[in-house]
């Protein structure tokens, strides 16, 4: 019985932070942008919106500080269960043929290739059927999960968290340092567990899809990505905390992007006396 119940809650709370309001901005981390101003260089855009996440905490108001005390809160009560869950959703993907297959497959929605696959095909169909709709969405999906990545890398390097697999599913924080260190077979990090990089990078992706396409699309884009963090459960690579943190952070990051340049977008070369590089025009 413990153990159906400490599955049923890795469903109901990646599904609970599947389901945010997609129009709402109360998981969005804020954002400081000067609302007038209409051009800005690529590279420095990028910078700029890599600038808001981080100084986010500072201009917080107190329903953000709500939300995300909440969201703090409740990745801490996770981590008392990690254990528990982990091993639970271990035994399932031992116990389970369905989950054997089904699991390595839905995981790959996080992986590096299937979702920027996702974006570039956005772009593709634009610019083929010349829908600047369907480009912009291609390129904020981009970005934000660029975002994610960034954040979720720094985040990795600091905690230094061991995955599931690495102690029996005894959880472990070993701080900074522990990024660069191989397993025995030569493979990625296994002390970069927290948070989950497949999650953030769904979640992103999911949430800035929902943002611009109707609301069955959303639902499925959410959908996928919830089913994106369970797999990492039943993987045995990932926390549930691991997972309901990345959620969260890719969620904040793709409502970041749609506030800053939900408008019509258009990338074109730009060329001045003494500089050359790409420009962002943002059309209201």
């Amino acid at each position: 019985m413990n153990r159906m119940i400490h599955w049923w809650g890795v469903l109901f709370l990646c599904a609970s932070a599947a389901c945010a309001e997609t129009g709402s901005d109360s998981l969005a981390v804020s954002d400081a942008r000067d609302p007038n101003k209409k051009k800005e260089n690529f590279v420095g855009g990028f910078l700029a919106d890599e600038g808001a996440i981080w100084t986010s905490p500072l201009h917080m108001d107190g329903n953000d500080a709500m939300v995300w005390g909440g969201i703090a809160g409740t990745t801490a009560l996770l981590l008392t269960v990690d254990e528990p869950v982990a091993r639970e959703a271990h035994r399932l993907r031992n116990e389970s043929i369905f989950v054997q297959k089904v699991s390595p497959a839905v995981t790959q929605f996080g992986q590096f290739y299937v979702p920027y696959s996702i974006a570039a095909a956005y772009c593709l169909e634009g610019l083929v059927f010349n829908d600047d709709t369907s480009v912009d969405t291609g390129l904020l999906a981009a970005q934000a999960m660029l975002h994610s990545g960034i954040v979720v890398q720094v985040l990795k390097n600091i905690f230094g968290r061991s995955r599931p697999f690495v102690h029996s599913d005894e959880d472990a924080w070993h701080g900074p340092g522990m990024i660069l260190r191989r397993d025995a077979h030569g493979g990625f990090s296994p002390y970069d567990s927290f948070p989950s990089g497949h999650t953030i990078t769904a979640f992103s992706l999911a949430t800035v899809i929902a943002g611009r396409e109707s609301p069955w699309v959303g639902y499925v884009a959410y959908t996928c990505a919830t089913l994106t963090g369970i797999s990492r459960l039943t993987q045995h690579e990932h926390w549930l905390s691991d997972v309901v943190a990345g959620a969260a952070l890719g969620i904040a990051i793709g409502k970041l992007e749609l506030r800053r340049h939900n408008n019509s977008l258009a990338i074109y070369p730009s060329i001045g006396a003494r500089s050359a590089g790409l420009t962002i025009q943002i059309n209201e």
